[in-house]
C-alpha cells in the first residue's frame, strides 16, 4: 500500500471519529442514567404541597342558569395544590351580581379555597362595597379575615367590623351578612350605631 493510500485511510478514520465518538458518549450517558439514576414510577400522585397548576392575572366568570353573570373573580395570581386540593389566591376581587342594582364587590389581601368546600376564606384586610342602589345609598363594609359562600350570597366574620351607609354608621365585633338586591346583616357584639340627621 502506498504512502498516499495510508494517509487517505488515516484521514478518513479521523473524520469518522468526529461523528462516532459523540454518538458513543451519548449512548454511554443514557445507559448510565438508566442503570444508576433514580427510579420514577408512572402515575404517582403528587405529594401534599405540590403545585399542579397556577394562573396569573386571572379573570373567571360564573354564569347563572339563565346565562347571566353571577360571579366574577379577578386576581393577581392563583395557585392550586394537588395534595389537599387547596387553592391560594393573591389580591382577589370578587363581584357578586344581583338581579336588581349594582354588584357587591369584595376585596381581600389573599384568599384560600379549601378542597371540596363552597366556602372561601378571606385573609387580611377585607373591603366590601356597593354603589348607590335605587334608594340612593352606598354601602362600605370594612373588616378582616372573613368567610364567604358565593353560591348563597353569604359572608361572616368574627373580627371587628365597620358598616358605613350614610347617614348610618355602625361598628362592632363579629357579623353575618346576606347579600342580595338589598342586604340583611347582624353585628353580634359591641354594637355602636350613629345616625347623622340630614336637614
Amino acid at each position: 500500500m502506498s504512502f498516499k493510500a495510508i494517509a487517505r485511510l488515516l484521514a478518513s478514520a479521523g473524520n469518522l471519529s468526529r461523528y462516532v465518538l459523540p454518538v458513543l458518549l451519548a449512548l454511554a450517558s443514557w445507559w448510565l442514567a438508566e442503570r444508576y439514576g433514580p427510579a420514577f414510577e408512572k402515575g404517582v400522585k403528587l405529594e401534599p404541597g405540590k403545585v399542579d397548576y397556577y394562573a396569573k392575572q386571572l379573570q373567571r366568570t360564573v354564569m347563572d342558569e339563565t346565562g347571566q353573570p353571577k360571579e366574577l373573580l379577578v386576581a393577581d395570581e392563583l395557585v392550586h395544590y394537588d395534595g389537599d386540593d387547596r387553592t391560594e389566591i393573591a389580591r382577589p376581587v370578587m363581584n357578586l351580581f344581583v338581579k336588581d342594582g349594582p354588584p357587591w364587590i369584595i376585596h381581600a389581601e389573599s384568599a384560600t379555597l379549601p378542597g371540596k368546600s363552597d366556602e372561601i376564606l378571606l385573609h387580611g384586610d377585607v373591603l366590601v362595597t356597593r354603589e348607590a342602589n335605587r334608594q340612593g345609598r352606598t354601602m362600605r363594609i370594612e373588616t378582616t379575615n372573613a368567610r364567604v359562600q358565593p353560591d348563597k350570597n353569604y359572608a361572616e366574620t368574627d373580627e371587628d367590623i365597620r358598616v358605613i351607609s350614610p347617614p348610618d354608621y355602625m361598628t362592632g365585633t363579629g357579623a353575618r351578612f346576606k347579600f342580595g338586591d338589598g342586604i340583611q346583616y347582624s353585628i353580634l357584639a359591641n354594637v355602636r350605631r350613629r345616625h347623622d340627621v340630614q336637614e
